[in-house]
């Protein structure tokens, strides 16, 4: 199902819920499975005014660069892709008890950071709720 959550539009693929209203106040939007093991969070800035930021993989690949750093995940597990319109580097980083994926995406103006993050033993639900969550990212626009 296409939704447009906060300024970005994705297939939402079937149980993912806004789960936002439930969370402390200033959460970044967020969605996840009702049956589920995992969330998804969105922080999204869209272009209003001035310089047009003009955003290509490089600059998407410094931020992930950053965000690894500030989360002692290995930069050698970072990869590049574009979907449609939407250009994406995103990283994934599992031990035995989590499993934290995260993806910069940019239309060149328009830039969305989303993490998708479980805790939960059951590897079979983590793996099928990371593939939903990959879905997601995929179909992303602005």
């Amino acid at each position: 199902m296409i939704v447009q959550f906060h300024g970005i539009t994705f297939d939402a693929p079937v149980g993912w819920e806004d789960i936002t209203d439930d969370l402390p106040a200033g959460s970044p939007p967020t969605i996840a499975k009702a049956s589920g093991v995992s969330a998804v969070q969105f922080s999204i800035a869209k272009y209003r005014s001035g310089k047009k930021p003009n955003a290509d993989f490089g600059v998407l690949r410094s931020f992930m660069l950053e965000f690894c750093q500030k989360n002692g995940i290995d930069a050698k597990h970072i990869w590049a892709k574009k979907f449609t319109n939407t250009m994406c580097v995103g990283v994934l980083s599992k031990t035995e008890k989590q499993v934290l994926s995260a993806w910069y995406l940019s239309d060149g103006n328009d830039f969305a950071l989303v993490t998708y993050i479980s805790f939960d033993e059951a590897q079979h639900l983590m793996d099928e709720e990371l593939e939903e969550a990959r879905t997601i990212v995929s179909s992303i626009s602005f």
